[in-house]
């Protein structure tokens, strides 16, 4: 029976479930395998260490079934668990799947899924997944020390896994299969000891058409030439319509697989390199343009702002030269003893007439640290239309008297007069002589007016003009000049206070406004003092980003009538490779006559001949490889896809060669018909094929009723003595089982109800590969190992035993095995004796009057060996009445002693018996 374990989340989103099989064909043609997905978990024994893989279906398990394969990999190696999660998430998101696996592996298969799915989920506790895939017992601590050491590898290395073998998925949405037909497959002999009569197998027989996305399988039916005839026919019209229906999937169709199926189409590329090219191409322009751009229009800036601030300045000293000048002729009058009084007012009248900036002019001499007034005069008009009074010009000189002071030392002063005065204007001292002695400073008050003019800004640039202590004197913002804000701490003032040159420039960067600002200054010759032009380079080069954003949209422009280009373009390239890929599409699900022709004269044309004549070949490929899969094991047919020459060489290797045979299978045939003895055959050969594969044995070939069987060959196999040995007992208990099933349901005949087999097993060096021509040749094993193994199964027959072994068997099993040493022969064609055990079973499972029958008939063996016939003859009759039934070992046995001891062997004898036949 089959049982079904609940579905466990596993990896992207899909599920799993367990399958658990009891190991009986009657199940497996029970089990709808119409509809499903399956895994079929295989392993093997290799001298690094067990391996698993997911396979093609087990023997007895139509090849049609939709299943996945990945190959085999090391349960030592963590770093194939994280590849095997790497492909399923690309393979099989979202997928259900049934693991097969038998009753003795259900806890190796749900520990290596559980395996996968802890390295998949890193954070997630191994308690919760020994748990959730139900593990117990050694399942559960292995789960546990596999855990352990992922944690030590992660944290020792970091595994790069940069690509990963696919999950291939065969036969997607298999073909239904109605019923399975039991078809004669005629096998050619290979040698004259093994001469094959014909085999039946069972053979699946699709009853309807295969879909267009299936990937089906040929079914190999050699019945007779007009089932032959009609099996072609349906294939040319399957073939047919298979070709028409691809050739009506519509391009679209064809895009949304390749958008679906693929990262990258060869369309989005070429539009992604011409993008990248065309991208680079302009931007590169766009930079180098836009750097020299800007580089002139730097050295520009910088020009045109020292060559304003020189501008400015010149006429600054010019405006600011000519009032000293004036003020200089006023003073004199002022001071002049010679000139009458009326006179002088009517000078002073005409000059302040004449230049009404002048606000107040004043001769002062100092007397300790008070400056006192000597003479002055005001601007009546001027006192008249503002609210000034005299007394605002007295304390501008009484604000400024320290400054005013410098004068006497023969310097020029300029200051900023505004703070208090409510009228922007500045105020100039200069030495003043009288009488010939520089003892007195004419201090002059000029409204700003006289130069502001300069100032006023009309452009991005900001002119302003600053005293020798850096305090503002004229600027364009007003209220800068009205508070005498000093601006000594900005860095272009601070360059040019410091400056000895008459003209500087330097680049900085505005702590308030976050920008970087040039400055140019110039001064004037006089009191220091200097015309500074600042101007942001955010503002200067506006028009420099401008035009760069002007580039970037135009460039984007370029780009998209460049994409549109390539994209219509494109597809006169990607429709002949869509082609392509429909056709492999096809391929893929089976169908190699592909309805594609060449388009083009170029590259793609060529291909798309040598990918028709491709599909050609590997339909027949197909065909082969279906026939030998339905007639060569399939680790052979596994290993020769690896390396078929190196089987085709062969080699000499150490192999257990395995022998069965149906006891009376003549008498057997014939009183069946040829459908019941072509069941009966297929019955028992599938259970216990199924038996050998299951404890990793190789199918060589059949003979008729016979199997012969290599263990360690082609891939080697840990203990195959042992496992050779378990399938053995397994098949005898298994054909026990079949005889009570065919005798409850009266199925065939009382013989065949009643059948037995006999085995021979032998361990050793044998030759194994490919033998016959190049032409014909099939997997098989020769040499004396293969010979005495089967001269031990028709041995079996003589002493009424099921299981025949060597001491090269008899060794390696002795501890879990109970065997009797059953004789010293010398079988045909070899002349070194062989001691020959009887395989009795599991010493586990062994009844205690068997062991008792096993000691007792040993012990008349040696007294037969000693030459004690009457002994012997004693302890084999004991021997029989303790196994409870008839043992013909022991009538050989006491039959050869009576004889014996009527006619001595003589002294020379050793205790050997020669086989006269095989």
């Amino acid at each position: 029976m089959l049982e079904i374990s609940p579905e466990i989340p596993f990896l992207s989103e899909s599920k799993i479930r367990f399958l658990v099989w009891d190991m009986s064909p009657q199940s497996l043609e029970t089990w709808d395998w119409q509809t499903g997905l399956y895994c079929f978990l295989q392993t093997r024994n290799t001298p690094k260490g067990k391996e698993f893989r997911f396979g093609s279906p087990l023997w007895g398990i139509p090849n049609t079934v939709s299943h996945i394969e990945f190959p085999f990999y090391a349960t030592r190696e963590l770093s194939t668990y994280k590849e095997i999660c790497e492909a399923w998430k690309t393979a099989l998101p979202q997928a259900n799947l049934t693991i097969l696996t038998s009753i003795e592996a259900e806890s190796h298969a749900r520990l290596e899924f559980a395996k996968i799915f802890l390295i998949h989920s890193e954070h997630q506790l191994w308690e919760q997944v020994a748990k959730q895939f139900g593990l117990v017992g050694e399942s559960y601590l292995a789960l546990n020390d596999f855990s352990k050491n992922q944690k030590k590898e992660i944290s020792s290395s970091s595994l790069s896994y940069a690509s990963f073998p696919p999950i291939k998925i065969i036969n997607l949405n298999p073909p239904k299969i109605k019923n399975i037909t039991p078809i004669s497959i005629p096998v050619p002999a290979h040698s004259e000891m093994m001469a094959e009569p014909n085999v039946s197998l069972p053979v699946a027989k699709p009853i309807e058409e295969a879909p267009l996305d299936v990937v089906s399988t040929e079914t190999v039916e050699l019945k007779t030439p007009e089932i032959q005839e009609e099996k072609i026919a349906a294939s040319k019209l399957d073939k047919e319509n298979a070709v028409s229906e691809s050739q009506a999937i519509s391009t679209d169709m064809i895009e949304k697989t390749v958008t679906s199926s693929t990262k990258f189409s060869i369309q989005l590329k070429m539009m992604g390199v011409i993008s990248i090219l065309f991208i680079l191409t302009v931007s590169t322009i766009i930079f180098f343009a836009s750097k020299f751009f800007l580089n002139t229009s730097e050295l520009q800036l910088r020009d045109s702002n020292l060559r304003m601030a020189e501008i400015i300045g010149s006429k600054v000293r010019s405006d600011v030269i000519n009032a000293v000048e004036r003020g200089k002729q006023i003073a004199v009058t002022l001071t002049s003893q010679g000139i009458p009084e009326d006179q002088k007012n009517k000078l002073l009248k005409t000059f302040l007439d004449a230049d009404k900036e002048f606000i107040y002019l004043g001769i002062y001499e100092k007397k300790g640290d008070v400056l006192v007034n000597k003479r002055e005069i005001f601007n009546e008009e001027e006192l008249k239309l503002t609210s000034l009074t005299e007394e605002d010009f007295h304390n501008v000189i009484l604000r400024n008297k320290d400054a005013f002071s410098d004068a006497f030392t023969g310097q020029s002063v300029l200051i900023n007069s505004s703070p208090g005065f409510q009228e922007p204007s500045f105020a100039i001292a200069l030495p003043a002589a009288e009488n010939g002695e520089l003892d007195n400073i004419l201090i002059m008050i000029i409204k700003l007016e006289k130069i502001i003019g300069a100032f006023e800004k009309k452009g991005i640039e900001t002119t302003f003009l600053v005293n020798g202590s850096g305090v503002v004197i004229a600027h364009p913002k007003e209220d800068l000049v009205l508070s005498a804000t000093d601006l000594s701490n900005m860095p272009i003032v601070k360059t040019m206070l410091t400056s000895a040159a008459a003209t500087g420039q330097s680049s900085y960067e505005d702590s308030e406004l976050k920008t970087q600002i040039l400055g140019s200054f110039k001064k004037i010759g006089f009191a220091d003092t200097g015309v500074v032009t600042i101007v942001s380079e955010d503002k200067a080069f506006e028009a420099v980003y401008k035009i760069q954003k002007r580039n970037l949209y135009i460039m984007g422009i370029g780009l998209c009538v460049a994409l549109i280009f390539v994209f219509f373009f494109s597809k006169t390239i990607t429709k002949p490779i869509l082609q392509l890929l429909t056709a492999t599409l096809e391929i893929a699900k089976g169908n190699f006559r592909i309805g594609i022709k060449p388009t083009t004269r170029d590259e793609v044309g060529l291909l798309t001949e040598y990918f028709i004549e491709m599909g050609q070949g590997l339909e027949e490929r197909e065909k082969v490889k279906n026939i030998l899969g339905s007639m060569i094991d399939p680790v052979v047919v596994q290993e020769a896809m690896v390396d078929l020459a190196a089987l085709k060489r062969g080699s000499e290797t150490n192999i257990t060669a395995f022998f069965s045979d149906v006891a009376s299978f003549s008498t057997i045939s014939e009183q069946l018909k040829s459908a019941e003895l072509a069941a009966l055959l297929n019955e028992y050969l599938s259970a216990m094929t199924l038996i050998l594969k299951t404890h990793e044995g190789v199918l060589d070939k059949y003979i008729g009723d016979a199997i012969v069987g290599i263990f360690s060959a082609p891939v080697p196999v840990v203990d195959h003595q042992l496992k050779a040995a378990r399938a053995s007992i397994e098949m005898v208990k298994k054909l026990a089982d079949l005889r009570d099933f065919w005798t409850r349901n009266n199925l065939y005949s009382k013989e065949a109800q009643g059948m037995d087999a006999r085995i021979g097993l032998n361990s050793g060096p044998a030759k194994v590969g490919f033998m016959g021509t190049d032409a014909l040749a099939s997997y098989t094993m020769m040499g004396d190992t293969v010979n005495l193994a089967a001269r031990l199964e028709a041995a079996g027959k003589d002493y009424g035993v099921n299981i025949l072994i060597t001491d090269a068997i008899q060794k390696p099993i002795q501890d879990e095995m109970l065997t009797r040493y059953i004789d010293l022969v010398r079988v045909k064609g070899k002349n070194e004796p062989v001691r020959i055990h009887e395989l009795i079973g599991f010493k586990s499972d062994v009844a205690s009057n068997l062991i008792e029958a096993a000691a007792l008939y040993e012990k008349g063996f040696q007294s037969y060996l000693e030459k004690d016939w009457k002994k012997a003859i004693q302890y084999f009759a004991e021997s029989e009445l303790a196994k409870g039934k008839k043992d013909k070992a022991c009538h050989v046995l006491i039959e050869r002693c009576e004889e014996y001891k009527v006619s001595s062997p003589g002294t020379e004898w050793d205790g050997v018996f020669t086989r006269t036949h095989k």
